[in-house]
């Protein structure tokens, strides 16, 4: 498998107010770079507390150590155990924003969870600004378009260790429909992105977290910036833990390709428009009724318009 690693940029210029405009700029250009041609990117230095992120890692760990009864308080559509076979292969516990329904195991588990979004926001603000700006759309453009939190979530994710003779899928290839997701991950690797039709491996650190583009940045660039396509394999013998923060628009948003990007230029459009909650709810579709045949799957290429 290729020896690869997704740009590292450091966004401390972006928490400094005497930060040289320099500096800042250079990193944008990274950032812009990342975002053309892997949809990924790692960043350090990004302001959150290495204990807290993995505090969170070891509360997710022990929700996910208690039992089937105990889980299975939480609502269904916040806990999810997949069983694509005997074993299982992931299981995951799913937050909105306010939380609605929280379970008692471990204690201070809401506590927790409430800093890690508080700081996983304030990041995300910092990264739309980012973005925004990547794109040369106007200022304060994304966050006035996006202008509601209530569709962010806090997703929780164990996967089940690979057994011999096992299909050692974790996550099937996907792309995410929100706007960007900022993902943590624990020591064990597993994740992998696809880029040049080869399967590249994400290393794990515990001083990084990654960012991927979604499908709405993506749609609106009119395909500039890309929605990577990502899975999880699982590893033989060895649990893996992460946890991702989807930051999203609200459901009620229409989406298409800017005009920027699109008749302003002369090009034609990629995607015809649609409404998020449209496509967020065929996502979920996928997640709640696989379809047999992996083809036949729900991607952004649903809405796509053949030139």
């Amino acid at each position: 498998m290729a020896s690869f690693d997704i740009p590292t940029i450091d966004v401390s210029p972006f928490f400094r107010l005497e930060e040289n405009e320099e500096v800042k700029k250079k990193a944008i250009e990274q950032i812009r770079e990342a975002c053309v041609n892997y949809g990924f990117f790692q960043i350090v230095n990004h302001g959150i507390p290495l204990e807290l992120l993995s505090g969170t890692k070891d509360m997710y760990k022990t929700f996910f150590s208690s039992s089937d009864e105990e889980k299975l308080v939480v609502p269904f559509y916040n806990y999810l155990k997949s069983t694509k076979n005997s074993s299982g292969t992931y299981e995951h516990l799913l937050f909105r924003f306010p939380f609605n329904v929280f379970p008692n195991i471990p204690p201070h588990l809401r506590q927790v969870l409430e800093a890690i979004v508080s700081h996983f926001t304030k990041l995300g603000v910092v990264l739309e600004g980012i973005i925004n700006e990547c794109l040369g759309l106007l200022p304060d453009f994304l966050p006035n378009y996006r202008n509601d939190r209530s569709q962010d979530s806090l997703l929780g994710l164990h996967y089940f260790p690979a057994i011999e003779d096992d299909d050692n899928t974790g996550k099937t290839a996907h792309e995410d429909p929100g706007c960007f997701t900022i993902l943590y991950q624990d020591d064990v690797r597993g994740l992998e992105v696809h880029k040049d039709d080869q399967w590249i491996p994400i290393a794990p650190s515990k001083d990084k977290l990654i960012v991927n583009i979604g499908d709405v940045i993506q749609v609106l660039s009119n395909n500039k910036f890309k929605s990577a396509t990502h899975r999880v394999v699982r590893p033989s013998e060895t649990n893996r833990y992460s946890y991702a923060f989807f930051y999203n628009v609200h459901g009620d948003k229409w989406v298409e390709p800017l005009p920027q990007f699109t008749k302003e230029i002369g090009e034609s459009p990629k995607y015809r428009g649609f409404v998020f909650e449209e496509y967020h709810q065929l996502r979920i579709k996928n997640r709640s009724h696989p379809p047999d045949r992996p083809e036949d799957l729900i991607h952004i290429t649903h809405y796509s318009i053949s030139n």
